[in-house]
């Protein structure tokens, strides 16, 4: 009996180019220290490896903020969705593609048109526009700081690494100013996570565990 390994579609678009840059990562493949999805220019590429933890750790180029994005998401987030999409958390715009080949690919094709859209108001030519913009102020928009924090609090509660006063803890989040409250509908047990700067919203990206109190 042949055994298909898992396997998943991932595509980023490189910021230097423009070019879509496609691949298919199987679960055997991430034994290697690390992996690197490298645009045919020259100019970026993506890399991904798994943790110690058995999670997935992405490093993906940005075509607005001109770094690479680090975001880690669990392997069945990874391997397990036909389609799941990283953004820029200033931007909103989308980075990486990861699923099944063809909905990457049309994923892939409606980004390309959104981005013309964007460079056509622009009434830009090509991606230097980007460059040529200055550093960014340090702020995230409302709205992609909650989906920041919504992923990550339903990634962390479907591996039971949120801890509260209860057995059994109900889950959600409110947004304020400069924060932003994970609480349990349960017990009321809650935890208030600093959004005053892009560093500190980032830095939760990185976190395992969360304790409500």
């Amino acid at each position: 009996m042949i055994i298909q390994p898992n396997e998943t579609t991932v595509a980023y678009r490189c910021p230097e180019c423009g070019s879509g840059v496609k691949s298919i990562v199987g679960i055997f493949g991430l034994s290697a220290p690390m992996l690197r999805l490298k645009c045919p220019c020259g100019g970026s590429s993506m890399t991904i490896k798994k943790t110690n933890d058995d999670k997935i750790r992405l490093s993906v180029p940005c075509l607005v903020c001109r770094r690479d994005h680090d975001y880690v998401i669990s392997k069945d987030l990874f391997f397990k969705n036909e389609l799941f999409e990283l953004h820029c958390s200033l931007s909103g715009f989308s980075l990486c593609f990861i699923g099944g080949g063809e909905a990457v690919s049309e994923a892939l094709t409606k980004a390309d048109e959104e981005l013309a859209k964007v460079l056509q108001e622009a009434g830009a030519e090509n991606l230097d526009i980007f460059k040529e913009q200055s550093e960014p102020a340090e702020e995230l928009p409302a709205a992609q700081v909650y989906d920041i924090v919504r992923f990550i609090v339903k990634e962390l509660e479907a591996e039971n690494a949120i801890r509260c006063n209860c057995s059994e803890g109900d889950y959600d989040i409110e947004m304020f100013d400069d924060s932003v409250c994970v609480y349990c509908k349960n017990c009321g047990a809650r935890q208030y996570i600093s959004t005053a700067s892009l560093a500190e919203a980032q830095a939760f990206l990185e976190i395992d565990e969360l304790k409500l109190k």
